[in-house]
């Protein structure tokens, strides 16, 4: 992806009367600056943890840390179990992990909840799926490092293999790791 497009940021100055425009293009440039040395720097993949396992034929995600292809970081603190399962006819799954930003209303001094739109905060998540796409097919890898391709997709981290026991972990598939 060509990173030559120019990052917009307010320029403060004393007597400025700042407007929410200004502060919400400070946190804009902020994260695309982070989101940029992440793609450029680092490239995409698992920087740690994130093994999948199958328990009782529930698809687990330990806790870990990735880079998706447009510099998120993808943080899961907790052992996860993945809600969405693969369908009965599919040979073959990918355990996917993406990211997510979610709004919630924001609790006031009072202790209620304010529901207007405007007292909302955002929360920067994940959400693991599978599906039969490995997302990062037709990604290049260059001197020990995965390119990103800036674009907003899932992660894949595992390959499921259905047999007659059932669902399985492919322990041949590798997916991308960042060194």
């Amino acid at each position: 992806m060509s990173e030559s497009r120019g990052l917009k940021r307010p320029h403060f100055f004393s007597g400025k009367l700042l407007a929410s425009a200004d502060l919400e293009l400070e946190q804009q440039y902020v994260r695309e600056k982070l989101k940029r040395h992440n793609r450029s720097l680092h490239g995409f993949g698992i920087v740690s943890g994130l093994k999948v396992t199958i328990n009782s034929g529930q698809i687990v995600v330990e806790p870990g840390l990735a880079l998706d292809c447009e510099g998120n970081e993808l943080a899961i603190e907790v052992s996860q179990t993945i809600v969405s399962q693969p369908g009965d006819d599919w040979r073959a799954a990918f355990g996917n992990v993406r990211c997510v930003e979610e709004s919630a209303g924001q609790t006031t001094a009072s202790g209620t909840a304010e529901v207007s739109p405007l007292a909302r905060i955002l929360i920067e998540s994940f959400e693991l799926v599978v599906a039969q796409e490995n997302c990062n097919r037709r990604h290049r890898h260059l001197r020990a490092r995965w390119l990103a391709c800036g674009l907003p997709h899932a992660l894949t981290i595992a390959k499921l293999l259905h047999g007659s026991q059932g669902w399985r972990v492919d322990r041949a598939y590798r997916p991308p790791h960042l060194k």
